[in-house]
């Protein structure tokens, strides 16, 4: 016979995880980070070994690239997004155009790899896919982070510090 459930009584299910166990969360360790670098640093090098041992030296040099370029763009995005959104430096034009420019270059660098061994075809459409996803990160980083954030329903809310036009009317719906 099978179980029967009772459809009204929500149930609330949590992974046995520190932070369900652990009611002051702020205290918590993310390993997701640590995760991932080990991840990369597993996967580059091995593909540097295997990429060395068949003479492929174009390979070795934009794994090297690829693994450099992501702790650069990790170090400018954690410094980029502590910067006020209503600022305007040079800092963070150069944090922008490093931004935009490490990772359209990544994105046509695996374009230009891959277009080693695939058909015609593939190799247009991974091409249309680095100017597309570099257009897109252009307008992320230039055109909508130089606006006011009003109206823009895919962004973050501002945080308490910042300069926003409709901050005391965001307070003040908030309270009622």
């Amino acid at each position: 016979m099978l179980p029967t459930y009772d459809q009204k009584k929500p149930t609330k299910t949590t992974l046995p995880t520190f932070n369900t166990r652990n009611p002051d969360a702020s205290q918590t360790i993310n390993l997701t980070p640590c995760f991932v670098y080990f991840n990369l640093t597993i996967c580059s090098l091995t593909t540097l070994y295997r990429a060395y041992e068949h003479s492929d030296y174009p390979v070795v040099a934009f794994v090297v690239f690829v693994y450099v370029s992501y702790f650069v763009l990790d170090k400018c995005l954690a410094v980029y997004t502590g910067l006020p959104r209503g600022e305007q430096s040079v800092k963070k034009e150069l944090l922008r155009f490093t931004l935009w420019g490490l990772s359209s270059a990544i994105l046509f660098g695996f374009a230009y790899q891959f277009g080693t061994f695939m058909h015609l075809s593939a190799v247009v459409l991974m091409y249309c896919i680095a100017v597309s996803s570099s257009l897109l990160l252009f307008y992320a980083y230039y055109i909508v982070d130089d606006q006011n954030h009003t109206g823009c329903s895919f962004c973050d809310p501002m945080p308490p510090h910042s300069s926003c036009p409709n901050q005391e009317k965001t307070n003040n719906s908030d309270n009622v």
